[in-house]
This record gives structure tokens, C-alpha cells and sequence, in this order.
């Protein structure tokens, strides 16, 4: 396996637009991958829930995995989704992410097939049985509403797995944060990212960075990039955009909040697979309120769509 360093800052978790009998819609998903790649360090391709990875089948992953990497086109690094329970599956997903030119893979940290949470011992070995054939470096995936919760200590051992270059942890624990910047990250074992919430903290305690699904990554970027031209203030100030997004509208969950958000910037991509609905209009006029407050970065911002939308934008 040949050894590749994450980017530090923003990996954009890409959102699934689909079609009315739940296909990938590849004519809405190709400009969503366009408009991240312009701010993001990285990609994750079906590899967050938020993309929705769980209604496809393994064909129409391979298949959505390898022309989205096209799309991609090497412009920014690429981890590609190979979650599942089961270890001959994720190796089948990590060799066609290879074989269509992606640079990691995202592996979520499972729960044990009968439902429970699986033991320490189990991740260990679940995860050095993948890295032993994986063409592919592995970042593994902390989702504790999806997948096995597990402590910080668990996480250090996961780091010494040769293979294993990274962490998306979702804890948002700053405790937890702050050992694992120290014991993961600054010790040199991998890179450690978290979510959009404590983005600007895991950066100043020598974490990596945060995944997030767009248009968060805007938000996003905008804080990485101050930090970088060492303006403080100014990171602090794009950071408190995420106080209260998405966090206001978390009764609808997160992907159907993001996808009504790029809806408010201009990029339709529909509402969740169905049959699960889309955000209510009168909440997503309200949504484009605050994002209209939030004075989005010309040119990353687009224009927003017509009608509602923009009455809400413009009010």
C-alpha cells in the first residue's frame, strides 16, 4: 500500500441527489461535485450517512463511486466509502475505489452484525484484517448514531494499525477532542478530523480539520482559510455561523437540512431518497434567511433559485 498523507482543513461529505425511483441522478450530482471541489480539501464519496450510501446496493456504489471520481478528475484528493460489517465487502469497494482512482477509503466503525456495539478487540481486528489487503490507506468513520461508539482510548490503538491514516470522529466531546488531537494527530499516527460544530477548536488543539457536508464546507473553508493567514478573529467569526446551523432545523435531520440549504443556494438536489420528504417550505424560506445572513463568499456562493426561495433570501 503506498503511504499518502490526508490534507489538513475541509473534506466535504458529498450529498446524494436522486431520482424519483431513488437512482443516483448523475446530471445533479456532477455540478454538486464541481461546486465543492472549488473550496474543499478533500472529498468523501459515499461515505458519510449523509449521502444516503445504505439504500444502494454494492453495483450502484461501484458504479456511482467510479463516475464521481471521473467528475472529480484528481482536483482534490478523494476518499472513497467502503463501509459495511462485512470485510470481504468493504475490500471489494476499496479495490474498485482503486481501480477508479481514488486515494483513501472511509470506513465506518461498525456495530457487531446482531446490532450490539462491537467490543474493542473486534474493531481492532476488523480493522487490521482490511488494512492487510486494502489497496488503499483507511480512514475509519466514528458515527455513534450509525455505527460502534468507542472511547478515545480505543481510537489511539486504531491508530497504530499500519494502513490506518485517519479519523472522522463525531463526538463533538471536547474532552474527547482534546485527547485525541494530542494522541492521534500531534503523536504523528493520523490525521484526526472532526465535525463542523468544534471545527475551530480541534484546529487550535492541533487537530487536522473537520468532514461536513456542503454548503457547511463554505462556512467551513472560510475558517480553515483565516486560520491559515493566521486572522483569529476572523476564524472565530465565521465559526459562530455553526451555533446555530444546522443545529436549529435538527428535527429534520442532517441530510435533509443540507439538501434544502444548497436548494436555497441554487443547487436543486431534490429531498432525501424516498419516500422520506423534504423539509417543509415555510422552514426552508426561514433557512434561507439565515443563510442570507451569513453573507456567503462571492464567487463560492451562487445565485439563489426563484420564487419562494428567493423572497425568503430577499426579505
Amino acid at each position: 500500500m503506498a503511504s499518502k498523507s490526508l490534507p489538513t482543513g475541509v473534506i466535504g461529505a458529498a450529498l446524494t441527489p436522486f431520482t424519483e425511483d431513488n437512482r443516483v441522478d448523475r446530471a445533479r450530482l456532477d455540478p454538486l461535485l464541481d461546486f465543492m471541489v472549488e473550496h474543499c480539501d478533500a472529498v468523501s464519496l459515499l461515505g458519510a450517512e449523509v449521502s444516503e450510501y445504505q439504500i444502494l446496493g454494492e453495483a450502484d456504489r461501484v458504479a456511482t463511486l467510479r463516475t464521481a471520481i471521473d467528475t472529480v478528475d484528481g482536483r482534490v484528493p478523494v476518499l472513497a466509502g467502503a463501509s459495511s460489517p462485512d470485510v470481504a465487502e468493504v475490500l471489494r469497494l476499496a479495490e474498485s475505489a482503486a481501480d477508479a482512482g481514488a486515494d483513501f477509503i472511509q470506513v465506518l466503525m461498525p456495530r457487531h452484525p446482531g446490532g450490539n456495539p462491537a467490543r474493542v478487540g473486534d474493531l481492532v481486528a476488523f480493522f487490521e484484517r482490511i488494512a492487510a489487503s486494502s489497496p488503499l490507506p483507511i480512514v475509519a468513520y466514528h458515527n455513534p448514531s450509525q455505527g460502534t461508539d468507542t472511547d478515545a482510548a480505543t481510537m489511539v490503538e486504531l491508530s497504530l494499525i499500519d494502513g490506518v491514516v485517519g479519523f472522522k470522529e463525531s463526538s463533538r466531546d471536547l474532552t474527547k477532542i482534546g485527547r485525541l488531537c494530542a494522541e492521534i494527530d500531534s503523536a504523528g499516527h493520523a490525521r484526526y478530523f472532526t465535525t463542523m460544530q468544534p471545527l475551530l477548536t480541534t484546529l487550535l488543539l492541533g487537530g487536522s480539520g473537520a468532514m461536513m457536508p456542503p454548503p457547511g464546507t463554505l462556512i467551513g473553508a472560510q475558517v480553515v482559510g483565516a486560520l491559515r493567514d493566521g486572522d483569529h478573529e476572523h476564524a472565530a467569526r465565521w465559526q459562530r455561523h455553526f451555533r446555530l446551523f444546522p443545529s436549529r432545523w435538527a428535527k429534520y435531520g442532517l441530510t435533509t437540512t443540507m439538501k434544502a440549504a444548497m436548494g436555497v443556494l441554487g443547487h436543486d438536489l431534490g429531498g432525501p431518497a424516498a419516500p422520506f420528504g423534504p423539509m417543509p417550505e415555510a422552514d426552508i424560506e426561514l433557512l434561507a434567511q439565515q443563510l442570507d445572513s451569513f453573507d456567503l463568499p462571492s464567487p463560492l456562493a451562487v445565485p439563489a433559485t426563484t420564487g419562494a426561495l428567493a423572497k425568503g433570501l430577499s426579505s
